[in-house]
């Protein structure tokens, strides 16, 4: 890949709930990028509601990247797993993973109202499906994805709108805590077990952005565009990884503060 190389996460192109609602406003993240790591959950390829709006909004945004010649990697997401020719990148030699996170638990989504519903089926999936390679796990990924689609999608931005269809049903609340609790042991276990070469995770999918670095691997999450969370960017070059936040202008989203610089990545 071209350095630099940019990693995003969790755009959600489509979908009501997402802050971004002109990919223009996403040009000034670019900034000196070479290469663009789109790390999954892109545009809404599997919600009716929003698929017209999320496949032109996922149109201009290629045509942003390759009109300034920009290389795209585009890996899959829970909500677009028909996307992209491979389900992680690695850079410096493997010891940087970048994967959705959609594959560290076998549920993808244990938090969703579809998988409350349909803890039956994802179980009789689960024990049925081969796991043994990576190429097993995200495989079983994508089939659980496409049985998650839910009925209907929460379209409000505001953030006791969001907060209150986040505790509805009794009990997804629960489950969402448990699953923030846990990402990121259970990102760890993967890691350890797919690709033991690993010194750094970069995932997104919990939409929980942060920055785990007590133990081997790091695992840092950039979390989403939707609120109420917030959204990190990476950049890899030269050996170095960086990590920061954002913040939106006039002029559209701005990289803000670095939060971390990680070195000696060199292949």
């Amino acid at each position: 890949m071209k350095e630099p190389v940019l990693i995003l996460s969790d755009l959600h192109l489509g979908h009501a709930g997402s802050v971004i609602r002109d990919v223009a406003e996403l040009v000034p993240l670019l900034q000196d990028a070479r290469t663009l790591i789109l790390n999954g959950d892109t545009w809404q390829e599997l919600a009716l509601d929003f698929q017209a709006e999320g496949r032109v909004m996922w149109q201009e945004w290629q045509n942003i990247c390759r009109d300034r010649g920009i290389e795209l990697v585009v890996l899959p997401g829970n909500h677009d797993p028909g996307q992209g020719s491979q389900d992680y990148a690695e850079l410096a030699d493997g010891r940087i993973l970048v994967m959705h996170g959609d594959a560290v638990f076998p549920e993808v989504a244990p938090w969703s109202r579809t998988a409350m519903r349909k803890e039956a089926e994802l179980r009789e999936v689960i024990q049925a499906h081969p796991q043994e390679t990576v190429r097993d796990r995200f495989a079983m990924a994508k089939k659980i994805s496409r049985i998650l689609i839910p009925r209907y999608h929460p379209r409000s931005k505001n953030i006791f709108a969001r907060i209150w269809d986040a505790i509805h049903p009794p009990g997804r609340a629960w489950r969402m805590l448990i699953s923030w609790a846990t990402m990121v042991e259970e990102t760890r276990k993967f890691s350890l077990r797919y690709f033991p070469q690993a010194e750094v995770v970069i995932c997104g999918h919990f939409h929980r952005c942060g920055i785990w670095e007590e133990k081997t691997p790091l695992v840092i999450n950039s979390g989403s565009f939707m609120p109420p969370g917030a959204a990190y960017w990476c950049e890899y070059q030269n050996g170095m990884l960086r990590v920061g936040t954002m913040k939106l202008s006039p002029q559209g989203w701005q990289r803000d503060e670095v939060l971390g610089v990680w070195k000696n990545f060199e292949c």
